[in-house]
């Protein structure tokens, strides 16, 4: 009985690592979501281009902050003018991923009030700050340059 259960576990063992390899060596380069920062609200397909977006409330990571924080340092908390981070992750058409170019944000709320912010890399993305506290539908609207590409990319989002 004991042999057959350690025949088992070792073939279980085998076929994972088995697995692991055959993906590794198949060429297949997407990041998996959990290198990715917030929540994905968005993906596109732009000329061959994938675009993944992904976003978070910076101030629920604040807070978690601050309840970590002791009554020592005191309760005074500012309120963050731009709390919400938006990622865009870019794979090209091999999917490969993209680190070099230059990505700028367009983000207008129900009001049509906008604002502009360009991406910095970060992990393995492109990511802005905005201010998306009122609720509503946001249009959010991507230009990235990649060399002589250009890609335009527009989507919603509503914050609730």
């Amino acid at each position: 009985m004991k042999k057959s259960i350690v025949r088992v576990s070792l073939s279980l063992i085998f076929a994972v690592l088995m697995a692991q390899f055959a993906f590794a060596t198949s060429g297949n380069k997407t990041m998996p979501d959990s290198d990715k920062f917030g929540d994905l609200i968005h993906e596109s397909i732009v000329d061959g281009y994938s675009l993944s977006y992904y976003f978070m409330d910076l101030r629920q990571q604040a807070a978690a902050e601050k309840s970590k924080a002791t009554s020592a340092h005191g309760s005074h908390t500012k309120e963050m003018d731009k709390p919400h981070h938006i990622m865009v992750y870019i794979m090209d058409s091999n999917q490969k991923q993209v680190s070099k170019g230059k990505i700028g944000f367009l983000i207008k709320d129900a009001g049509d009030k906008k604002q502009t912010a360009m991406g910095m890399f970060m992990s393995n993305g492109f990511g802005a700050t905005a201010d998306m506290k009122k609720k509503g539908i946001y249009t959010i609207t991507t230009k990235a340059v990649l060399g002589d590409k250009k890609l335009m990319d527009r989507f919603e989002f509503e914050i609730k």
